[in-house]
């Protein structure tokens, strides 16, 4: 039986996987629609009332944030840097262009909210979940030809296997890197090869899992029986007040 909760700080959140997901798509549509400070204010403080209903915890908004800066805002800077570089030493060339500041800040302040609204999804609701019910939606394509349910399987067993190979990397990198820091004998340079030693092995030992995934593979199967909508108090609440926020946000 497919598991439809979401095990955060020892309690549980019952709601269905695919209805959590129309509601972040109307969320992550609707976000597109920040036009102004105000609007982007309420939309923040709605995404703070979900993660407070979804009991996720503070750590997982800093995750995010940090996550994000990494991936987007440093690049995004950078390249902002560096346009207005060029732009000071060759005044206009053919390149030059007028950057309007308060548009970019709207605009990644969006892309933020959608990337926290696909975490927060992903974060709260099982992958074996998220994948039976994609099995549902993209039933009519097996039909076809298309042998989605296949390869949904393939993906469930590697997230499995690497989750597992990224547990036991975190535990066993961690003793390593500390042994290897409190050693006073070695150089940083020695330091710095050592950890890298110690990721190159971490990636041969990923592609190994090769077996693994396969032997998983061909022990589960995914079909369609394994999914059915299940309406709780929890989704009902989620989803009534969802449609309430874009009522007012809209208005």
């Amino acid at each position: 039986m497919p598991e439809y909760s979401a095990d955060l700080k020892g309690k549980y959140i019952e709601i269905d996987a695919g209805i959590k997901a129309v509601l972040a798509i109307l969320l992550g549509v609707a976000s597109l629609y920040c036009d102004n400070r105000l609007d982007l204010i309420y939309f923040a403080l709605f995404l703070v009332v979900i993660t407070v209903f979804l009991r996720s915890d503070f750590r997982f908004v800093l995750k995010n944030i940090a996550a994000y800066g990494v991936i987007f805002v440093f690049p995004c800077l950078c390249g902002l840097l560096l346009s207005l570089l060029v732009n000071k030493l060759f005044p206009g060339a053919a390149f030059h262009s007028n950057i309007v500041f308060e548009g970019l800040l709207l605009k990644m302040v969006k892309i933020f909210f959608i990337w926290y609204i696909g975490s927060l999804y992903f974060f709260t609701t099982p992958f074996r979940s998220i994948v039976y019910m994609l099995n549902k939606v993209f039933s009519p394509l097996n039909s076809l030809g298309i042998p989605v349910s296949k390869y949904l399987n393939i993906v469930m067993c590697i997230v499995n296997v690497l989750t597992k190979s990224v547990g036991q990397f975190k535990q066993d990198i961690l003793e390593q890197a500390r042994h290897i820091f409190k050693n006073n004998h070695l150089g940083v340079k020695t330091k710095f090869k050592e950890l890298s030693n110690i990721l190159a092995n971490f990636i041969a030992n990923s592609l190994q899992q090769t077996d693994e995934i396969q032997k998983q593979a061909e022990l589960t199967c995914v079909d369609n029986s394994q999914y059915t909508l299940r309406i709780t108090k929890n989704a009902i609440v989620a989803f009534l007040g969802c449609i309430i926020f874009l009522l007012l946000f809209f208005a």
